[in-house]
């Protein structure tokens, strides 16, 4: 399991490094990600434009967020910005350096991510919709 967060810890020094330019938009992302978001903008939005599409945004929701719960209990992951600091997997040599932002500071397990997962599953409607509107 070391190596696997070793793989999302060089996948964030990556992005981190190489992206840093566009902070801002990686935590608008995760914000629009966020269940809250999905709630009081998008459900209202979506109901008022096409009911059928925002009974399924939300009900896409609701099961994404249980079906993470359920998977944080099972895998309970490691959130990478911690991780480092506790694991031996890098021995005596240097540990990566992560900056941490306050999206970042969220406590509980951190895999699988409940923003990448409601971002992907909450896509699903708006995009069915516009593939029904062409």
């Amino acid at each position: 399991m070391d190596l696997l967060h070793s793989w999302g810890v060089e996948l964030v020094v990556h992005l981190q490094t190489t992206h840093s330019r566009h902070k801002g938009l990686f935590s608008l992302a995760s914000t629009v990600a966020d269940l809250h978001t999905t709630f009081f903008c998008l459900f209202p939005i979506w109901f008022h434009l096409r009911r059928d599409t925002g009974l399924r945004l939300i009900w896409v929701a609701v099961l994404g967020d249980w079906l993470n719960l359920v998977l944080k209990w099972v895998l309970f992951g490691e959130r990478p910005y911690w991780w480092v600091h506790e694991t031996r997997f890098y021995g005596a040599g240097p540990v990566p350096y992560l900056q941490q932002f306050p999206i970042t500071c969220e406590t509980g397990p951190g895999s699988p991510s409940g923003h990448a997962m409601g971002a992907a599953g909450r896509n699903d409607a708006p995009l069915y919709c516009a593939n029904y509107f062409r």
